[in-house]
């Protein structure tokens, strides 16, 4: 059980860690894994990926530095624009958990961009942003309870 560490150049503060093959981006990813793992929570890490936006072909002159065979520009472009993506680090039935230690500036848009996607695709999930490892034991309680409960109604449902 050997544990690689490597600095995350995209998330700050964050250090790259290796658990069983898989490459957490933060130690607080390594850690909500193990919690769910350790707890039988079924779950999948990062496999889910959503098209905040789709990619769109910029008609008009758009005047911003540029990048051409690795020298910088200034000047007019029509640029093609990416899709924005956002991937969750962990989704769950009926959850999805974005561990946040400290976010970069970009993150509060993409989320509520995130929030709205969600709503207009009537996925009724919760979602969770522990930053610390006391919220990940407490987002992962609540996790528990619901399922609980679900079940608890589900027997209900069956009995009458």
């Amino acid at each position: 059980m050997k544990l690689k560490k490597v600095a995350n150049k995209k998330v700050r503060n964050a250090t790259i860690m290796s658990y069983h093959g898989i490459s957490f981006k933060s130690k607080l990813e390594l850690y909500c894994y193990k919690k769910l793992k350790e707890l039988n929570i079924i779950f999948e890490y990062e496999q889910h990926t959503f098209e905040l936006m789709p990619s769109f072909e910029f008609k008009n002159d758009s005047y911003e530095l540029f990048k051409k065979n690795s020298a910088r520009y200034f000047g007019p472009q029509r640029p093609h624009i990416r899709a924005m993506t956002y991937t969750p680090d962990f989704v769950g039935l009926g959850w999805i958990i974005e561990t946040k230690g400290n976010p970069n500036d970009a993150f509060p848009i993409k989320w509520k961009l995130f929030k709205k996607y969600l709503m207009d695709h009537k996925h009724n999930v919760d979602l969770y942003m522990p930053r610390n490892q006391k919220q990940v034991d407490e987002v992962i309680q609540v996790i528990i309870f619901k399922r609980k409960e679900v079940e608890r109604l589900l027997q209900g449902k069956k009995g009458k």
